[in-house]
């Protein structure tokens, strides 16, 4: 009898360790990254969504929350080289039917505010804020979101919603399905959408001093720009009409065949081309 009493005593004993053991594993992932100059930094999430920002601090900090999902689903792998972190969340090859929705991983990472940083994702949210540097992003599928950042920003999107807020330096923007709105004090800005209404701010103090061009496949563009900008105007719809409330000294006018204006704000400078297939164009100042 007092053997069984033990054996009694004892699985629940060990059902609470094992239960310990899971919650471990399901635990978060974490790990900090040391720095000591200006660090590069390249992650890739794969079905996650993704946020990075400034923590003001010398060192990466990278952070996966799990969610609804499980850590035995995923394979992590990382490494450190002098002051670049790579960073990569990949989910294993699974088999079978899932049924339910389940909140996918999401990724966080802190870095010093000033950094060169490539990031990826191929379904799921991409934000980014407070940083300086180059800032490369791509994303397959999945609203973008990316504010008070400076430097020179590439960026990539396949489907979904992108809000540029605030941002100053040269911007190059590709995207193939969304709405996309942008503002900031640009010197150069490089923005193609093929199928989404784009809106986009060019702040008081921005001046351009490359060629710059903006292009929408189908879709309304609205354009603000300061009263200051200097630039020679190119601006055509093939299919719509052109509503341009800014003091150009024309160039040309062609109502036939299409809609252009050619002009010069302020006297002219560099070259911005603005150019629609199937859209309204509206341009104005601030």
């Amino acid at each position: 009898m007092r053997f069984l009493r033990l054996i009694a005593f004892a699985i629940p004993a060990l059902a609470l360790v094992a239960t310990s053991a899971a919650l471990a594993a399901e635990g978060d992932w974490q790990k900090s990254y040391p720095v000591s100059g200006k660090p590069s930094v390249t992650v890739s999430t794969g079905d996650a969504s993704m946020e990075v920002h400034s923590c003001g601090c010398r060192e990466i900090r990278i952070r996966v929350e799990w969610n609804d999902r499980h850590p035995v689903d995923y394979t992590i792998n990382e490494l450190q080289s002098g002051d670049h972190v790579n960073f990569e969340l990949k989910e294993k090859q699974r088999f079978g039917v899932h049924v339910g929705m389940r909140r996918e991983p999401h990724v966080s990472v802190e870095t010093p505010g000033e950094l060169d940083l490539e990031a990826r994702t191929s379904d799921g949210s991409l934000k980014v804020y407070g940083v300086n540097g180059f800032i490369a992003l791509h994303t397959s599928d999945g609203s973008v979101e990316v504010s008070d950042v400076s430097g020179a920003v590439r960026l990539v999107a396949s489907d979904g919603s992108i809000r540029i807020h605030n941002v100053s330096g040269t911007l190059e923007s590709r995207s193939s399905d969304g709405r996309v709105t942008i503002d900031g004090k640009l010197s150069g800005v490089q923005v193609h959408t093929s199928d989404g209404s784009l809106d986009l701010t060019l702040a008081e103090g921005s001046q351009l001093t490359t060629s710059s061009r903006v292009e929408a496949s189908d879709g309304r563009v609205t354009i603000r720009l300061p009263k200051s900008l200097a630039a020679d105007l190119d601006i055509h719809t093939g299919d719509g009409h052109i509503d341009c409330q800014l003091p150009l000294t024309m160039n040309g006018y062609n109502s036939g065949g299409g809609h252009n204006i050619r002009g010069r704000l302020n006297s002219g400078g560099t070259p911005l081309t603005i150019h629609t297939s199937d859209g309204n164009v509206s341009i104005a100042t601030l």
